[in-house]
């Protein structure tokens, strides 16, 4: 996996989450450097499916993957047992670069998940997301450093600013971080949080390759050529 230089060579990651193979091809146009799987907004629950998209996608894309299988409460759709959500990653970690699990996951399945992507060499990036509110600056230091503690490659936190000094907050506790970070703040007031947020030490920035799949969400060309702007 590229290694990453904060501020040098932020990831684009291209948040897929309908008619995956076209999506993933249109993102690679568009300039995607990652694509992010969403297994539960493509209502993908059978690692067979999902293998087979994963195999065809390293074959014609050449892209970095991401799995992710997104809770209700963290944003996402998926409809089932919390079980058999951490397996169906589980059994994905061969097949992708990176995992992305919520932080907030029950303690022994994400711990488990964890454990056997390090043993893969798989990155994990562990995730955190404030629909509503922004945390205080020491407690969004605290949660990026419990996801790297918890072993993540890449904390991921994403909150809701209400006013301009939530984002810059945010940018303080991604400096603050001890570990590596994807900072975002979503909605409107945050989305040039997303162009950014790679100078205070951000590592990837999420795009659309259509609609939104995040509040503030940018269309990947778009951000592209913003980023190529300030970096």
């Amino acid at each position: 996996m590229t290694d990453f230089v904060p501020g040098k060579n932020v990831k684009i990651v291209a948040s897929i989450d309908s008619d995956p193979l076209l999506q993933a091809r249109i993102a690679k146009v568009l300039g995607a450097d990652i694509l992010e799987i969403r297994l539960d907004l493509l209502e993908i629950k059978e690692a067979v499916q999902a293998k087979k998209l994963f195999d065809f996608l390293d074959k014609q894309d050449e892209l970095l993957c991401i799995a992710t299988n997104r809770v209700h409460s963290e944003g996402g759709n998926w409809q089932g047992q919390e079980e058999q959500r951490i397996a169906l990653l589980e059994d994905l970690i061969p097949y992708v670069d990176m995992i992305d699990i919520e932080r907030k996951s029950t303690d022994c399945l994400r711990n488990r998940l964890v454990e056997e992507a390090k043993s893969h060499g798989t990155k994990v990036i562990m995730s955190s997301h404030f629909f509503e509110t922004t945390p205080p600056e020491k407690e969004m230091v605290a949660i990026l450093n419990e996801c790297t503690d918890k072993g993540a490659d890449i904390a991921k936190l994403a909150v809701m600013p209400q006013k301009p000094e939530d984002i810059l907050e945010l940018f303080h506790a991604a400096l603050q971080a001890k570990g590596e970070v994807c900072v975002i703040a979503m909605g409107e007031l945050g989305r040039h949080s997303r162009v950014v947020a790679c100078r205070y030490g951000s590592l990837l920035t999420y795009g659309c390759v259509e609609k939104p799949v995040a509040p503030g969400q940018i269309r990947i060309d778009q951000l592209k050529m913003a980023l190529e702007t300030i970096i």
